[in-house]
């Protein structure tokens, strides 16, 4: 890659469009000078814009609308555009990359701002346009490196080269890492590392295994070696690490352990056994006692329910006296009611006869009057009758005829209906055959617009799929996002750190140097003071007369070798603490921009993905526009994807359909063909049913059968009064002789029955009569018995005398049977034996407690011990593999003492190498063949820490190695710069595909001696006499006489302006 014309406007300092040619110098080497803050880093700055968005350095990043010149109105678009070369004579190509950095714009309308987002383009060497979306990954593919790389290698930054050259090993192996791709040998020491902490993972859940096991074992105090085994148990769970020696005794013990509850869990059955024996046979001896007392106490209660029964015997005779009366009482009451309703039976018959007798002549004149009334109205009848039959005549021969007339007309409208109804299924038919062939038009028609239904539901399927895969790619940018988060705090913190001890530094180093001049300026007074005597020759002129000797000033007559020493050391201390410092901010600011650039590639990434998938993705977008943009995304696919699988699904449909509408089409083409014909038939049948209606219309009485039916009707009402007349007539006649005859046969009845009733009536009062003198109660005392006592109060009291002599009779029987039980026995004392049968039971539980204890104890020691015993045997395997990775680990990772150098730091020792091979070259050179910078050798690079990369200086002068920190200024500016100019060419060289043809050196040359700067100017016009354009960014006076070609930069009210001075 060749610059060949850089175009800025409205960007940093440069307000107006400005151009600059490249290809106006006459020499590749050429200077870019102007004042302090004219814009000549600018220049380089705008490159790197226009080639990867961001113009950076490692101590000041912008980007954005921190570009926008603010020499120009804000209306005027920023922008950068790079003309470059790739590639040398035939197979050069020519691009051009313009890029619009965001920036704000006033509004077209109204006041205000309104920010733009920016922009890239891209012309390919064809003068075709690059995709905007993939145009910063195609520009990264064409330089051939990444803009960090292409910082180390195309600038040599102001105030920053150095950092490299003084960096530490652990620094410069991150650095490295980015530029020859060693990440490798990262990755294999953190997958050797994962796989040792699996290991670790996987004991330490072995030890927990373990120590939960041990926790539980049960130990018993009278077991012999219970103290021994309760510390090691202690100790195994108060341990860290698993022992296995203390596990290894600690099972042979619970062994033993085991072995000895197995005998005390036998002798504890045979315990529970013997007690258990006991305690049956005490228990079998209570309970016996326990029912003869109960025998004795049945014999007490038999004597005291007999007593009871004699006392009662009075007044059981009572009630049985009272008992006879009752029943005596309602035997007389029957009696005397039988007695009572003869009685009332003659008195009730007197009464009827007397007004019988009374009403019967009333009775016989009714009588009379109804049959005249009942022979009037059978002559009605037969009147009424006659005039029915005439009527009935004429009307039945009408209703026929009315009948077949109907019948026709109903045959005719059946007729008639069938036939519309055949026309309409004809018809239907017609429609359906219609309806259907329309409904395979309009199927197919549908079929063939959902036809891409399936290739849409792929697409869909191949679209969710991105959308998981984007959305796993945002949580890890968001992961990325917060440990670049992380890391900023820790490089704020760390610089802050640096800015104290440079502070410092630099205090104690003025005040060092002051101290030193002071010093080397007060030796003439030190010289006098001591060695210059009068006649003594001076030691330095050699002279014997001492005119004017030197004097010390009062206030550095103290000052010494001593002071100065301790002071250097002071600053040597603080001097060290800022160069760790350094190293500390530059390692933590190399981790933090290797997050952000993940961070940054993984939203690039992102971005890209979600712009190609969603054309309306802002480029710049933040995370959680990225985030929101993906969901909606996600929720506009959820929605496409249920029209998709519908559109599927009713493809599908449709496509069963159709197989079966061809069968269908047929099926009612026949039935439409036998409707047309069902239907002439029924219109034939019609038209003859019609005729015959027509025909029967002449022959008829009545016009309507409602009309005959209603002649009839009234005939037969006339009719049915009059006999309903007759029927009321002959019913009173009837009612009236009945109710004449009933009258005197109960007359004559009665008088027949009242001697009768007399003589019933005197025959049962003498019954009663005699019943009172045979139960020996007259009437008062009776009467009194039944209205105070019901008949079921004598079984009532029946039942209490019953009770009692049941009573009487069972405690005579229980008291001989509880007579005959303890015959000839004590009375038992029951509390001796329940206390000799309760000490034998406690004996038995406490023996069954033991058994139980023990044999849970023997149970779960015993378990212990075969969990943990395969579990040891399986620790030990899993040591042996976890041993293997991590000696392995340790060795490659540098974590072994005397050997701190990582296999990285190995493997980039070849690379920096190959670089100090290059560097040395330009070094040497330089000065003069005095220095050459060498690696710190195998034998220290790994003692006490990783000195892998560290650098060391070779003096040919003294032939003695040294630190590249004890170099003055500009002898490091001269071994940076070479080392820089070897990085480079190592960089290009192992990327063969990359063609970077050139340089750019900010400032550093102040610091050299007008030898040492024509050195380095040479070695840089010897690069230059190839294809490489090498630019210095320098104020330097000197190089102003001794590099032709310059770009002079200039600054006013306007901003920055260039102009070439060619030679």
């Amino acid at each position: 890659m060749r610059p060949l014309k850089l175009i800025m406007q409205a960007f940093g300092s440069y307000g107006k469009q400005t151009a600059i040619d490249f290809e106006q110098a006459n020499q590749n080497l050429f200077l870019i000078t102007g004042d302090t803050g004219a814009g000549k880093t600018t220049i380089f700055d705008a490159m790197v814009f226009a080639l990867y968005g961001e113009a950076s350095s490692g101590t000041n990043k912008k980007s954005g609308a921190e570009l926008q010149s603010q020499f120009v109105e804000p209306g005027v678009q920023p922008f950068v555009e790079l003309v470059f070369s790739e590639g040398n004579g035939e197979s050069r190509e020519i691009y051009t990359v313009r890029r619009v950095p965001r920036h704000v714009r006033p509004l077209k309308r109204g006041s205000g701002m309104k920010e733009e987002s920016g922009s890239v383009t891209l012309l390919m060497p064809d003068g075709s346009e690059y995709p905007q979306k993939e145009t910063d990954k195609k520009l990264e593919e064409i330089i051939g490196l990444t803009k960090n790389q292409f910082m180390q290698v195309a600038m040599i930054a102001q105030g920053e080269f150095m950092e490299l050259l003084r960096a530490r090993s652990d620094d410069k192996k991150v650095i490295f890492r980015k530029l020859f791709h060693t990440e490798l040998y990262e990755k294999i020491v953190a997958e050797l590392g994962n796989r040792r902490k699996e290991k670790q993972q996987e004991i330490g859940k072995i030890r927990t295994v373990c120590q939960t096991e041990v926790s539980h074992v049960v130990v018993r105090e009278e077991y012999p070696e219970a103290e021994g085994l309760l510390e090691l148990r202690d100790k195994i769970l108060n341990a860290n690490q698993l022992s296995v020696t203390d596990m290894e005794v600690f099972l042979e013990k619970m062994s033993g352990l085991c072995g000895e509850l197995e005998e005390q869990d036998r002798q504890t059955d045979e315990e529970y056994e013997r007690t258990h024996r006991i305690y049956l046979e005490k228990r079998d001896r209570y309970t016996s006692a326990e029912q003869l007392l109960e025998r004795f106490q049945e014999l007490d209660q038999a004597e005291k329910e007999l007593d009871l029964c004699r006392s009662q015997e009075e007044q059981v005779r009572k009630a049985g006296e009272r008992i006879r009366k009752i029943r005596a009482a309602y035997e007389i009451l029957p009696a005397w009611e039988r007695y009572m309703d003869a009685v009332r039976m003659e008195t009730d018959t007197r009464r009827r006869l007397a007004s019988g007798q009374e009403a019967l002549p009333q009775l016989e004149k009714k009588a009379k009057e109804a049959l005249e009334a009942s022979e009037k109205a059978d002559v009605q009848w037969n009147l009424a009758s006659q005039d029915y039959t005439k009527v009935s005549e004429r009307t039945n021969r009408a209703l026929e005829i009315l009948k077949k007339i109907r019948e026709a007309k109903t045959n005719y409208d059946s007729c008639k209906a069938a036939y519309e109804a055949a026309e309409e299924a004809a018809s239907a038919a017609r429609q359906r055959r219609k309806d259907a062939e329309e409904q395979e038009r309009d199927w197919r028609s549908r079929a063939e617009q959902l036809g891409e239904a399936q290739i849409q539901f792929e697409r869909w399927q191949g679209k969710a799929r991105t959308a998981d895969e984007l959305s796993a790619e945002l949580s890890s940018a968001e992961l990325l996002w917060k440990e670049a988060d992380a890391q900023k705090k820790i490089v704020e913190k760390a610089r802050e750190e640096y800015a104290g001890a440079s502070e410092a530094y630099e205090r104690k180093d003025k005040e060092y140097e002051d101290i030193r001049r002071i010093f080397l300026n007060t030796q003439a007074g030190f010289i006098a003071r001591e060695q210059l005597k009068p006649g003594m020759p001076c030691p330095v002129c050699g002279s014997l007369d001492h005119p004017n000797p030197c004097e010390l000033k009062e206030e550095h007559r103290e000052l010494s070798r001593e002071t100065l020493d301790m002071l250097g050391k002071e600053t040597e201390q603080l001097r060290n603490a800022q160069e760790n410092a350094a190293a500390k901010a530059q390692a933590a600011s190399a981790l933090l921009e290797e997050k952000e650039k993940s961070r940054d590639e993984g939203m690039n990434s992102l971005r890209r993905k979600l712009s190609a998938y969603l054309p309306e993705f802002p480029q710049n977008s933040t995370l959680e526009q990225a985030a929101e943009g993906l969901n909606a995304w996600k929720t506009t696919l959820r929605e496409e994807g249920e029209r998709c699988k519908e559109n599927l699904r009713q493809l599908r449909e449709l496509l069963e359909k159709l197989q079966g509408i061809e069968a269908d089409k047929i099926r009612l083409k026949a039935n439409e063909e036998q409707a047309e014909k069902e239907a002439v038939e029924k219109k034939t049948a019609s038209a003859a049913a019609e005729a015959e209606w027509k025909s029967l219309g002449g022959a008829r009485d009545y016009e309507t059968e409602e009309e005959a039916n209603l002649a009839l009707k009234k005939a037969r009402d006339r009719k049915d009064q009059a006999e309903h007349a007759l029927q009321e007539a002959k019913a009173g006649a009837q009612e009236a002789r009945n109710a004449e005859e009933h009258a005197k046969t109960l007359i004559l009845q009665w008088e027949r029955d009242l001697p009768d009733q007399k003589k019933e009536c005197e025959l049962r009062k003498h019954a009663y009569e005699k019943l009172m003198e045979e139960k020996q109660l007259p009437e008062s005392e009776w009467k009194v018995l039944t209205e105070h006592y019901t008949g079921s109060d004598a079984d009532h009291l029946q039942k209490k005398i019953e009770e009692h002599n049941r009573k009487k009779a069972a405690a005579a029987g229980k008291r001989d049977a509880a007579f005959a039980a303890v015959k000839g026995k004590e009375r038992p004392v029951l509390e001796e034996l329940r206390m000799v049968r309760d000490e034998a039971e406690q004996k038995m539980r406490a023996a069954r407690e033991k058994q139980e204890q023990t044999g849970a104890d023997r149970r779960t020691d015993q378990n212990i011990y075969d969990t943990l015993h395969p579990v040891m045997e399986d620790r030990k395997k899993r040591m042996l593999e976890y041993k293997r990775l991590d000696d392995l680990y340790n060795l490659l990772a540098g974590n072994v003492s005397g050997s701190r150098m990582d296999i990285e730091t190995y493997v980039q020792r070849y690379y920096l190498e190959r670089i100090l091979h290059a560097a040395n070259r330009r070094f040497q050179e330089m000065s003069a063949g005095q220095f050459e910078l060498r690696m710190c050798d195998l034998d220290r690079a790994g003692t006490g820490k990783n000195r892998g990369l560290d650098l060391m200086v070779y003096s040919a002068v003294t032939g003695k190695e040294r630190e590249v920190r004890t170099l003055s200024g500009g002898e490091s500016f001269m071994a940076a710069l070479s080392l820089a100019l070897g990085m480079a060419d190592q960089i290009q060289e192992s990327a063969a595909s990359v063609h970077l043809d050139v340089m750019f050196i900010d400032e550093g040359f102040g610091s050299l001696d007008d030898h040492s700067r024509d050195k380095a100017v040479r070695v840089l016009q010897d690069m230059a006499d190839g294809s490489k354009l090498i630019g210095i960014i320098s104020h330097v006076t000197e190089l102003k006489q001794e590099i032709e070609d310059q770009l002079i930069v200039s600054k006013d009210e306007n901003g920055s302006h260039v102009r070439w001075q060619i030679s």
